[in-house]
Formats: C-alpha cells, sequence, structure tokens
C-alpha cells in the first residue's frame, strides 16, 4: 500500500464528487494514477467491511433500579407517601396535562432529592425537571 492509512480513512463516508477531488489532488500530491489510487481505497473500504473476530464485544448485563421492597437500598427511588399534596406541573402543555392525569406516584429524584411525580408504568426513563439527569426505573 502506497497511501498513508490516514489518507485513505478520508474517503470513508464522501459522496462521488467529493471522492473524485480528492482522488485528483491526491493523484498530484503522491504522482500517482488515479486507477491505482481507486484500487487502495476498493482494498482499504473492503478491509473495513470485512468482519473480523476481534469485534466480539462482551455487553454489560442490564442492571435494574427498580427493587419493590419495603426496605430502601442505594440505587431504589424514594417513594413519597403523601404525594396527593403536591402538585406537579412542570410543563404546561395540554399533551402534559393528559399524561400528569395519569400519575399517582411520586419519588425523590436520585440525584437531587426533588419530587419528581410518575405513573405506575414500569420500566420508565425520567428527566428530572430540576437537574435534569436521567434515570431509569424497573420493576
Amino acid at each position: 500500500m502506497k497511501i498513508p492509512a490516514t489518507k485513505l480513512q478520508q474517503f470513508i463516508g464522501m459522496d462521488d464528487y467529493e471522492k473524485k477531488l480528492t482522488i485528483d489532488r491526491l493523484s498530484r500530491e503522491l504522482g500517482l494514477p488515479i486507477s491505482e489510487i481507486e484500487k487502495e481505497i476498493r482494498d482499504f473500504e473492503q478491509g473495513i467491511n470485512t468482519p473480523s473476530s476481534k469485534t466480539d464485544i462482551d455487553l454489560p448485563e442490564k442492571k435494574s433500579n427498580f427493587i419493590s421492597s419495603t426496605e430502601s437500598s442505594e440505587g431504589t427511588p424514594n417513594f413519597i407517601t403523601d404525594a396527593h399534596r403536591y402538585r406537579f406541573t412542570y410543563d404546561p402543555s395540554k399533551d402534559a396535562k393528559e399524561r400528569q392525569s395519569n400519575v399517582n406516584q411520586a419519588i425523590l429524584c436520585p440525584h437531587c432529592n426533588v419530587g419528581i411525580a410518575i405513573p405506575p408504568i414500569r420500566p420508565i426513563k425520567i428527566m428530572c425537571p430540576s437537574c435534569r439527569m436521567e434515570s431509569v426505573f424497573e420493576k
């Protein structure tokens, strides 16, 4: 291979017009014929697209943050027992009012301890309106 890999990587994702312009520029810079540059690009792209055994990655197991028990432990939501006393209206839109009508539980944000109203649906992804941190709770 006469063309450095860093130069060949430039061609990934280029459209045909950009590719032709870059090939022409490389031909002048390196003193190589266009056909040879195109062949090296094809060989490089085929090398990228062929699967290798080194790409086997063990994905971590999904860990639940929600444990339904009477004891409070680390990583579980802290439920607010008297949620009916709070008014949870973060978003005044019409869709939000419909979602808020389904709310019958409230928890404390695990990051900043702000009360968050939630429906009884699990798994649920929550973005805290105060700290903007996301949390996922599952049953």
